[in-house]
């Protein structure tokens, strides 16, 4: 594992991330939820672009002995995959048969926002796995290189 700085490359890809994520919940918590599918069909694009850029760009690069192996990383990715899929899907049944009173509309407010909660702790650990080793265990080059050009990066 290398001492020497690393610019937090992956701190604000999942800071971005992160914001888009939230600006769909404020949408699912008003209850506007034709814009809440959009923000979330934003933020799900930028997450499938995030995990490909770390399978096919860094993960490869992962040392021997590097504290988790890229195996896992992999797994997460594929798992976080599978559970935005899936919030996506109950957002879009929402959208196409809305609550039709205002009692519907909190139950799936507070549906939508349970939902949520499952893939938002799977995010938070990933990220934290990644900023507390992966960070410091692929080289600068690679991560800089890797992260060029992508929003957020200020490249």
């Amino acid at each position: 594992m290398s001492d020497t700085p690393h610019p937090h490359h992956f701190e604000r890809q999942h800071e971005r991330l992160d914001a888009l994520l939230h600006t769909h919940l404020l949408a699912v918590a008003g209850a506007d939820f034709a814009p809440a599918l959009q923000h979330l069909q934003q933020w799900h694009r930028g997450l499938l672009e995030h995990i490909a850029i770390e399978n096919t760009r860094l993960l490869p690069h992962v040392p021997e002995g590097a504290r988790w192996a890229a195996r896992v990383y992999l797994l997460e990715h594929e798992r976080i995959a599978l559970l935005a899929e899936e919030y996506t899907a109950r957002v879009q049944a929402v959208v196409r048969h809305p609550p039709q009173d205002e009692a519907a509309r909190r139950r799936a407010v507070l549906v939508l926002i349970d939902a949520a909660h499952a893939l938002r702790h799977v995010l938070e650990h990933h990220h934290e796995r990644e900023h507390s080793a992966l960070a410091h265990e692929i080289p600068l080059e690679l991560q800089e290189a890797a992260w060029h050009g992508v929003e957020g990066t200020g490249a």
